[in-house]
């Protein structure tokens, strides 16, 4: 993304006159969650900038910072915000995947409120889309009478197939999902990225990752070529 998004942090590319991480505090608190924890690199100043100054679009929704001192995956990111959340349940939504309609994460909530399981929204990639969505995990479904999928595998992320149902960037689980990550980091070699996809992994083959079928488009604005498809859809 940097040939499109300059110096400027992908999070903060406006689609539709508004940066996309506000896109995604909107959606927070149209889904009635009251706290957000943003988790950040010290490399994107602009971020605490723009959290600084921001539209009091979402007055409900106190907004806070944690740094991620370096890269090192997306599960690691989750647990810098450890200290902040303590106990609470946790709602990731992560600001690279941009949806039309309501508030995607809503639906993920309402299922977990319901299963009491970690719950994971689902997109099926379809044969148009392919090209605008990055790697993906390949998710093994089963149908639920309530409307949900049970997931019974997940595939280590690779680029995405036409009619690939594939796990994407809203998932809700409680605190006790903290003590996995720990337990795989301890595994780790030196200096190795601790992903969430290994978390997936555990939970499906156990029978706790329920998914939630998206209802509704989603943008990878992660990608060039997705974020002028939301360029296109949503402005």
């Amino acid at each position: 993304m940097a040939p499109v998004a300059g110096g400027l942090p992908k999070e903060l590319l406006p689609v539709g006159g508004k940066p996309l991480l506000q896109w995604t505090l909107e959606e927070a608190a149209a889904a009635g969650l009251e706290r957000a924890v943003i988790v950040t690199s010290p490399d994107k100043p602009h971020i605490a900038e723009f959290l600084s100054h921001r539209p009091h679009a979402t007055p409900r929704l106190s907004v806070s910072l944690v740094v991620q001192p370096r890269p090192r995956g997306l599960g690691d990111a989750l647990t810098c915000a450890r200290a902040i959340t303590a106990r609470d349940d946790i709602a990731v939504l992560l600001p690279d995947n941009l949806f039309g309609g309501g508030p995607a994460i809503a639906a993920v909530l309402d299922a977990f409120r319901r299963t009491g399981l970690s719950c994971v929204l689902i997109a099926a990639i379809p044969a148009a889309g392919a090209a605008g969505q990055g790697a993906t995990g390949r998710a093994r479904c089963r149908p639920r009478s309530d409307g949900l999928w049970d997931v019974l595998a997940v595939a280590e992320k690779a680029p995405a197939e036409p009619s690939t149902l594939t796990p994407i960037g809203r998932w809700v689980f409680d605190a006790t999902l903290f003590e996995r990550f720990e337990r795989l980091r301890a595994r780790l070699p030196a200096g190795a990225e601790l992903d969430d996809v290994p978390v997936l992994q555990e939970l499906a083959t156990e029978g706790r990752l329920v998914g939630v079928p998206l209802a509704g488009r989603f943008f990878d604005v992660g990608l060039p070529t997705g974020y002028r498809d939301a360029l296109a859809a949503l402005t």
